[in-house]
């Protein structure tokens, strides 16, 4: 009885001062919802991406005239593979598929559909006498049932065959198809006889079915997720009543089953990735079931595989951005330490009062407990459809802050969802108990003593944690630039957890590593920080600034007491300007490899006519250079010449949406260095029209472009070589090299003279292509003695429809083959699963981290304060004014937000510019060039620096209202009180 009494009296003494507090208490619950909102959310943005997925890759199916229900399951016998069967043999594997089955599977059923066909028969007119020797038939035809069927035909003409009579000499009424009655030329009311002979233990069997056409039929819709099979797989079929299968041509065979099929249609809607491993269990249940009434009955079709593929991306893609958020949830639960930290603060006289008044330690921790499991549980509540709504911005993520992408995701909640939710919760309420464990452990006495001067250090100085934790961070970096310089031995961090592609979004330790070390740092500003405050005050004694002056030995007295804002606004600044910079950066890389790619807006590959019956279409690297044949000088015999013909290059203008288009031809050639020969790729332009359209970048070369097709004017027979290759064979600008250029079995052998080098080249990766050479197009021309295909690049509208533009092409009669388009690839990159959740991460615990920030600031300088009531009193008291007052205050806000905009602005370009381009990391050329370019977000930076600029005006205006409102007296009369 005293234990429910006693909590009783801590659950009330709890209640009520969250009452007293409820301010504190809705900014704590804020923090609260935003972090379990963020942490539910990725389970459930993960689940809702691969549901949509998963329904794509069921609905394609094998064939694209027939769209199958995502969840149909069919499982078929073919006797015809394994034994024909008499139809009592499929007995209980008929019964229990069809009563058992839906049920194990555990979802709700719609339909189930039983087919089943007998083996072949011929079809001869009822009037012929001779069946067995009449070697041609009318047609091969089975008999087949199917349940529900009248349902989901048309009758052309005719009626549905009723139960056939179980005399053998009475017609059967049959069903046939619109096909076969129009192959056939049959009409209702005709009768034929149908005709099978078997052999069964050595005797010879027949068996002889008259039929009736009792009506002709056509689907209603032949895409309707009835139909299991394509239309045409039932042209063939005499579809009968069950009655009639079973009763009359059953008894006539004893092997009347040639297939028998079962189509189990259920809704999967409510599928999520908590219930997908129970789902594929109870599939391989059913499976090994019906494996063991009847043997050889196969699983045709099912969701499995592409549920147990959709289970291990969503498992794989939580953990990846879980790993990425780590950050984010830090900087949340930081926000969540600052609050219960003043929150603390403020009642530490009141626990230590406590505590000498007879109060033990678990009471007051149980008190602490009791608040934070109420404030939980309502964060929780209110996280659910804000976690949802979080989920939706997830999916419309385009890039990093651009939430612009239509999307139609289907936001369930999930058991995982909820269970990340409850840890969420159990992490935050110790969040808000540890603070408390210290002040628990005070007497009035003890608190006393350490309230005179703080003089200990914070526990993490204490234990060097600062240094400690740079040593993972170097390790770390130490990994990156091995992995940078090709070091493959020892512990590397190339590989990534989702796929194999490498890439920078499979691998959550390339982010983790500047967020570990952008944590270090910030904690070793704050190890040096207060020795700069304190020569600053050594100078503010200087100077006959009050204000300025009690700021700066204000801060230099009290480190402890500023360093939980000042650790959430640096790491507020370093992480959003390293992961607002990566997000520029890696989306201006998805453009430039991309567009690198490709080499403009739209690639085409075009042919053009040729005299020659035998011309290999396109097919090198950009599809503008058939296979090369040698030269003769090599032994090649002789090849007819092809004359190629094509369209001017200009007639591409007349297409609305082509604003410029150029030629790029693309040749295997071999280059002759230091005596040698070398395989190597030639790529012709047109100097005057490549610029216009092609991508380039100032770092591909050190000349300009524009050097470079000036360099390509004056000398006609002018080569721009790799530099690499340059180096390799000693070659410099100015010297001549002899070329071998072999296409469409023309040949040329020419000197061209080397006028520049280059990096890259869009369309070249140097380690698949080896050396690159570019000359003048209308020059290689002349050297082989005429044309041959090329490749057409063009620079297009921004809203251009593809669909006309390639339309209007074909009108000009220009032969296009394949083409590329960058805009298109992008939009589909941009999608990607990985890349846009974790953009959406990002964008949202950014969001969230600098308003939380700006919150816990604000909080700051209001507990502040009121922690200072007495000393504002005092000071007041004797004689400072209210605006020198005013100034001691905006010079600590000055001081603390300056300190952390630099320190963190600082941190976050070191890290950005140090990390950024170890993340170019994959597993083929194409995704390592071209390099990145770090590009510092500032436009973002310098919004955080508005958002801190108006936080500072609007507090210290808030400030300024309260000094004049303070009374001296009231200051210097509430003593401890306040």
């Amino acid at each position: 009885m005293n234990f429910v009494r006693r909590t009783w009296a801590i659950c009330t003494v709890a209640s009520r001062r969250l009452f007293a507090q409820r301010g504190l208490a809705l900014a704590t619950a804020t923090g609260l919802v935003v972090s379990i909102a963020i942490v539910m959310s990725i389970p459930l943005y993960t689940d809702a991406v691969y549901y949509q997925i998963l329904q794509d890759e069921l609905a394609q199916g094998d064939d694209d005239a027939l769209q199958r229900p995502p969840f149909a399951f069919m499982f078929r016998y073919i006797g015809t593979i394994y034994g024909l069967k008499e139809w009592e043999d499929l007995q209980d594997v008929d019964a229990y598929l069809t009563t058992q089955a839906p049920t194990t599977l555990g979802l709700p059923h719609k339909e189930t559909v039983r087919y089943m066909r007998t083996d072949n028969f011929r079809l001869f007119p009822a009037d012929q006498t001779a069946y067995d020797s009449v070697a041609d038939p009318l047609e091969w035809i089975s008999f087949a049932t199917a349940g529900n069927l009248a349902d989901h035909i048309t009758l052309l003409e005719g009626l549905f065959p009723t139960v056939a009579s179980n005399s053998i000499d009475e017609p059967v009424p049959v069903l046939i198809s619109e096909a076969l009655a129009d192959e056939l030329g049959i009409q209702v009311g005709e009768r034929y006889v149908t005709f099978r002979t078997t052999t069964v233990d050595g005797n010879r069997r027949t068996a002889q079915i008259p039929v009736i056409v009792s009506g002709i039929w056509r689907a209603n819709d032949a895409t309707e997720e009835y139909w299991f099979y394509r239309q045409s797989v039932f042209d063939n079929q005499f579809f009968v009543p069950e009655e009639t299968m079973v009763g009359r041509i059953a008894a006539l065979l004893n092997d009347e089953v040639a297939q028998m099929l079962w189509y189990i249609i259920l809704d999967g809607s409510e599928v999520n990735a908590d219930g997908v491993n129970r789902l594929i269990n109870r599939i391989r249940t059913v499976q090994q079931r019906v494996g063991t009434l009847l043997a050889n009955t196969q699983l045709e079709i099912s969701p499995q595989d592409a549920l147990i593929r959709y289970s291990r991306s969503a498992r794989l893609l939580n953990i990846l951005l879980y790993a990425f958020s780590i950050p984010i949830i830090g900087l949340l639960l930081a926000f969540i330490g600052l609050v219960v930290g003043l929150s603390v603060n403020r009642q530490r006289n009141e626990i230590a009062v406590l505590r000498s008044r007879g109060a033990t330690v678990l009471q007051i921790i149980g008190i602490a407990a009791v608040e934070a499991l109420i404030l939980g549980l309502i964060a929780l509540i209110i996280s659910l459809p804000v976690s949802r709504w979080i989920a939706q911005m997830i999916g419309a993520t385009r890039s990093f802050l651009n939430f612009t992408t239509d999307v139609d995701l289907r936001i369930a909640m999930t058991t995982t969802a909820l269970r990340f939710g409850l840890v969420a919760v159990v992490v935050t309420l110790v969040a808000q108990i540890i603070p408390t464990i210290g002040a628990a452990h005070h007497t009035i006495i003890s608190y006393k003593q350490e309230q005179a001067r703080t003089v200990r250090l914070p526990w993490w100085q204490r234990a060097w944690l600062d240094l400690l934790l740079l040593i993972p961070v170097l390790y770390g970096t130490y990994l990156l630039r091995q992995q940078e310089a090709g070091d493959t031995g020892g512990v590397g961090i190339r590989g990534g957890i989702i796929g194999n592609s490498g890439g920078p979004f499979d691998n959550p330790l390339l982010f983790l590593i500047p967020a570990l070390g952008a944590l270090a740092l910030t904690l070793l500003t704050l190890r040096i920080l207060p020795i700069l405050i304190r020569g600053i005050a050594w100078l503010a004694s200087k100077t006959e600034s009050v204000g300025f002056l009690l700021a700066t030995r204000y801060l230099s007295r009290d480190p402890g007491f500023y360093a939980a804002p000042l650790v959430l606004l640096i790491l507020t600044l370093s992480l959003s300007t390293f992961t607002a910079s990566l997000a520029r950066t890696l989306d201006n890389h998805l453009y430039d490899q991309i567009y690198y790619k490709t080499g403009a807006d739209t690639w085409l590959v075009e042919l053009g006519t040729t005299n020659s019956s035998d011309s290999s279409a396109p097919g090198g690297r950009g599809g503008g250079s058939g296979s090369s044949t040698g030269s003769a000088a090599d032994g090649d015999s002789v090849i007819e010449e092809a004359r190629w013909v094509f369209i001017p290059v200009d007639e591409h203008l007349k297409i609305d949406g082509i604003q410029a288009a150029t030629r790029v031809g693309d040749f295997k050639v071999r280059i002759q260095a230091q005596g040698s020969w070398q395989e190597a790729t030639l790529i012709g332009i047109d100097r005057i029209g490549f610029p216009k359209v092609a991508f380039w970048r100032s770092d591909f070369a050190r000349a300009s472009l524009g050097a470079m097709m000036n360099a390509l004017a004056v000398a006609p027979d002018g080569l721009l070589v790799s530099r690499e290759f340059m180096r390799q064979r000693n070659i410099n600008v100015g010297d001549s090299v002899v070329v071998r250029i072999s296409s469409y079995g023309q040949r040329a052998e020419a000197t061209m003279k080397v006028v520049g080098d280059f990096r890259y080249f869009p369309t070249w990766y140097e380690a698949e292509d080896g050396p690159l050479l570019i000359g003048n197009l209308e020059n290689i021309f002349e050297e082989m003695g005429g044309m041959v295909p090329y490749d057409v690049w063009i620079k297009t509208d921004p809203g251009v429809d593809y669909t006309q533009l390639l339309d209007g092409l074909r009108k000009l009669n220009l032969n296009v083959l394949n083409w590329r388009a960058s805009r298109i690839t992008i939009a589909e990159e941009q999608k990607l699963p990985q890349r846009q959740g974790l953009f959406g991460v990002l964008s949202v615990g950014f969001l969230a981290a600098a308003l939380l920030t700006v919150l816990g600031f604000l909080l700051y300088a209001l507990f502040s304060f009121r922690r200072r009531f007495i000393e504002l009193g005092t000071l007041r008291a004797i004689g400072l004014s209210a605006g020198q007052m005013a100034t001691f205050l905006a010079w600590e806000l000055i001081f603390l937000i300056f300190i952390g905009l630099g320190a963190g602005t600082l941190l976050g370009t070191l890290m950005s510019n140090i990390y950024i381009p170890y993340l170019q990391v994959g597993a083929d050329p194409v995704a390592l060039t071209p390099p990145f370019l770090v590009e510092i977000a500032w436009p973002a930076i310098v919004r955080i620096y508005l958002l801190f600029g108006l936080l500072f005006l609007w507090v210290l205006g808030i400030l300024a209202v309260l000094l004049l409102r303070m009374k001296i007296f009231q200051a210097i009369k509430l003593g401890e009180t306040v």
